[in-house]
């Protein structure tokens, strides 16, 4: 499996969504993003294995901050969407509410705030509570 399939798959990921290769490996979607080439071709390798002590430690910051990107962009609006709609998120805590909910990221700073969930029918954010 990959590191994408990898890293999805751990917990406390499931906002995420799966970043189309062909997205991440435009130049123009990773312009600004410093990184190592290892970085990338660890995260690009299809044939990863997590037994292994290879990863160069940037990988999810940076998965973080295309991921960021992408769900900004047409197609990733969409795949949030779908996730949405499937129930993938939480839902309102409030037990008179009980509406599906919305992950969001409360500033855009890597690692300095936790993300949040937003409820649409109560026009309100609250702590997730999967952890």
């Amino acid at each position: 499996s990959s590191w994408i399939s990898w890293f999805l798959g751990i917990k406390g990921n499931e906002y995420l969504c799966r970043v189309p290769i062909d997205y991440i490996q435009e130049t123009f979607n990773q312009m600004g993003l410093e990184f190592f080439t290892e970085t990338l071709q660890v995260i690009l390798n299809p044939g990863f294995d997590s037994s292994l002590d290879w990863v160069f430690g940037d990988e999810e910051k940076w998965y973080g901050m295309i991921h960021a990107r992408y769900i900004m962009s047409e197609r990733g609006v969409d795949n949030m969407h779908q996730k949405y709609e499937r129930g993938d998120f939480e839902v309102c805590p409030k037990l008179s509410c009980r509406q599906k909910a919305l992950p969001v990221g409360p500033r855009d700073v890597w690692v300095k705030s936790n993300v949040k969930i937003f409820c649409p029918r109560c026009n309100d954010t609250q702590p997730h509570q999967r952890h």
